[in-house]
């Protein structure tokens, strides 16, 4: 018997594709018997596949349990390695009433995209650091001299110089085809439920419309809740919030209660989703990220019920408000640091020394555009851990 291989680099961002192409292998006579998914390598024999529809998985526990209702749906292992398995089906794609899981394949997807984001991350700050040491030096009216020198290992650099630009564009690569390969994963699932019509409280729409701009409410998500509530028992109903969500659209309508939830993931969770959309909200916004997701829900009510929560506990609410926190320390805490570095050591002392006004109008920009910048970072720091501290209290 003959053998085929092939070596497909990436496919694990492309999991649907991958499935795809594993079925029209099958459909010309191959038959996957042997795969190795860190190698990128996929051998077929030339032997006919009794299996039409084909679903690959990621499981941590390298267990790939196999529901009941998957098997009397016709689900069967047709290949596993460690953490990888190829599931088979003898029916047509339209024919099968079930669907392989994929939580574990996202949760592995998104800690891939937080490991490159980390690693651009560290590339901008060492050059804003490299920046920030170099420009006041280039800007001051002392003269000094540069001097070259040439490296011995000149071809180890050349080399490593490579490697880092050949990094850098798998990282930009792998960004971009997993955000692709989070959208279709989720569009597999689910369709999207973005400000659906309630079916909770008819809502009656003039056709008057305004926009309002807010920046920064995921720093004091309990106070977006607030506001969007009282927008709504004013008469403006929020139909529509920008995929940056900073912009919020409302049309005039009759004032209703409606109790907002703002909620924030880790990750992206669609279970935790259609949870709650079965438990009666609304979702009416998600953020477009998979590591940091925030969602916004909504459910009308009347005075005679009591307003619903979407999660009465305190703990969790807690645990969610310290993430908050933690995060937004963690991303701002560097910028200050390096703006700060800049500022005191450089700019201030020498606008105290020549005066502000004696300065070139690139240095004035910096001096002022500095303190700002590190007071916005700060303020959505403080900002963030006040939030925690009221959830707490």
């Amino acid at each position: 018997m003959s053998y085929t291989h092939f070596w497909k680099p990436f496919w694990s961002y492309h999991i649907q594709s991958t499935e795809h192409w594993v079925g029209e292998m099958s459909k010309k006579g191959y038959t996957l018997t042997h795969f190795q998914p860190k190698l990128s390598r996929f051998t077929f024999s030339e032997e006919a596949s009794p299996h039409e529809t084909f679903a690959i998985s990621f499981d941590r526990s390298k267990q790939h349990p196999l529901p009941k209702a998957l098997e009397a749906d016709g689900w069967e292992v047709v290949n596993k390695k460690r953490k990888w398995a190829v599931y088979g089906n003898t029916k047509q794609k339209d024919e099968v009433k079930t669907s392989i899981v994929r939580d574990n394949l996202e949760s592995r997807n998104s800690k891939i995209s937080m490991f490159w984001w980390a690693y651009f991350l560290y590339m901008i700050f060492s050059i804003s650091l490299q920046a920030s040491l170099l420009i006041p030096l280039y800007l001051s009216n002392d003269s000094f001299t540069v001097t070259r020198v040439e490296s011995p290992m000149w071809i180890l650099t050349y080399f490593m110089a490579a490697v880092q630009m050949g990094v850098t564009i798998i990282g930009i690569y792998s960004l971009i085809a997993l955000k692709k390969e989070s959208r279709r994963l989720s569009e597999e699932v689910t369709q999207s439920q973005l400000l659906e019509d309630s079916t909770d409280k008819p809502v009656t729409l003039s056709g008057e419309r305004r926009t309002k701009f807010k920046v920064g409410w995921m720093y004091a998500p309990d106070k977006i809740e607030t506001w969007l509530e009282e927008k709504e028992q004013s008469g403006w109903h929020l139909i529509h919030v920008n995929k940056g969500g900073v912009k919020f659209q409302f049309e005039r309508s009759d004032k209703n209660l409606y109790a907002y939830s703002v909620l924030f993931e880790g990750r992206a969770d669609r279970n935790a989703h259609a949870f709650h959309s079965e438990a009666g909200w609304e979702r009416v916004y998600v953020s477009g990220s998979s590591w940091q997701q925030w969602s916004i829900w909504r459910q009308a009510y009347s005075e005679e019920m009591e307003k619903p929560e979407i999660n009465d506990d305190l703990e969790s609410k807690q645990r969610a408000a310290m993430s908050v926190a933690k995060i937004y320390t963690l991303m701002f805490s560097p910028i200050i640091v390096l703006f700060g570095f800049n500022f005191f050591s450089f700019m201030l002392p020498n606008a105290l020394e020549q005066g502000y006004f004696s300065l070139s109008g690139i240095e004035r920009f910096n001096t002022t555009i500095f303190p700002l910048a590190m007071s916005v970072f700060l303020i959505s720091i403080l900002r963030a851990w006040a939030y925690y501290f009221r959830v707490r209290s």
